[in-house]
């Protein structure tokens, strides 16, 4: 039976990223009122189980190490004590001694540990490949029901890290979160306001469109999820605005993939061989099983780095991942020329 390239069709390419999670606390300065994932516990992941970990996922395929933690840890006066007996002076210190061994271990970090200053975001710099934090909102009234008890959620805050990121030239992703009280001009004005950074500064490598994934026990149980077509409307947007930006649409969190990626989305983010720990309620798709759906709509899977192409290839990937960065291109070519052989 030929395939779809065997019969001379181009297929459009859908990227995604070989990931694991690797969260150091779940406790949180915030109380987002759809947040599942936070924990009361101040307790803290020792650097030896992170290194643990990251050799485990390793083993499993990964190449992105996803750093994605709770935020504002150096608030809290038992776990900056913990750091400091660790030898460290800051929670982003910590991040990034971790990011630096992953680094010595192949993996390729990109940490999403929320709003930083440029401080922070200096000093995990050079052993990111890529960082992120998600705008969300730039709505009041969405920040005063879903980020009432969220401190760091204000969205000056969170465009404040964006900016420094961007003067700083680190590769970002970004994007917003949709159903959680803003109408939907509101939600454009978000994508505005990511849209004029990054023409200041050219560092968006990608927007994340996601939707409002209602879980039990938190107060926005009962929240609708918002449908396909809302989040459809807004890949044309995002594209008109940001041209050249690449758009993901979270994989678990939507009911017909396939059409969003018909509208213009082309990637779909992390890929873990470990639940979603953020939405556990929605599990990954198989990637076999996905790959053979969207042959029939003449597109193709494809692995990526966290740090896209384009970037890498206008120098954005800082001097100390290289070495990393080469490696995981050498052994990604590898796979995909014995892939070609094969078929």
């Amino acid at each position: 039976m030929p395939t779809e390239q065997e019969k001379g069709e181009a297929l459009r390419t859908i990227t995604y990223s070989p990931n694991f999670t690797l969260a150091t606390t779940l406790w949180c300065v915030n109380r987002c009122a759809y947040c599942s994932f936070r924990s009361d516990a101040p307790i803290m992941t020792p650097m030896e189980e992170c290194e643990r970990i990251g050799r485990a996922a390793i083993g499993e395929g990964a190449i992105e190490a996803l750093i994605m933690t709770g935020e504002g840890i150096d608030r809290h006066r038992g776990l900056r004590q913990q750091l400091n007996e660790w030898g460290f002076e800051s929670y982003a210190a910590y991040i990034a001694e971790i990011c630096r061994r992953y680094l010595n271990m192949g993996l390729l970090p990109h940490t999403n540990i929320g709003t930083l200053e440029e401080w922070e975001l200096k000093l995990l710099q050079p052993y990111n490949v890529s960082m992120g934090m998600m705008v969300e909102t730039v709505s009041i009234e969405a920040t005063r029901i879903a980020h009432r008890a969220a401190p760091t959620k204000a969205p000056e805050l969170r465009l404040a890290s964006l900016e420094a990121a961007g003067r700083l030239g680190i590769a970002f992703t970004t994007g917003i979160l949709v159903g959680i009280g803003e109408k939907p001009a509101e939600r454009i004005e978000a994508l505005e306001a990511i849209a004029n950074l990054h023409a200041r500064y050219g560092h968006i490598q990608e927007i994340i469109l996601q939707p409002l994934n209602p879980q039990e026990g938190t107060p926005m149980a009962r929240w609708i999820r918002p449908r396909d077509e809302e989040i459809a409307e807004l890949i044309p947007i995002v594209r008109c605005l940001m041209p050249g930006v690449h758009v993901q649409v979270p994989p678990n969190l939507v009911d017909d993939l396939p059409s969003l990626l018909e509208a213009g989305a082309d990637d779909i983010g992390g890929i873990a061989h470990e639940p979603d720990y953020i939405n556990p309620s929605r599990p990954w798709p198989k990637l076999s099983s996905l790959s053979q759906q969207l042959l029939h709509k003449k597109m193709t899977l494809r692995a990526r780095m966290p740090i896209y192409e384009e970037f890498i290839n206008e120098g954005w990937c800082p001097p100390s991942a290289s070495s990393a960065l080469d490696t995981q291109l050498e052994r990604r070519g590898k796979i995909e020329a014995e892939s070609v052989e094969v078929s």
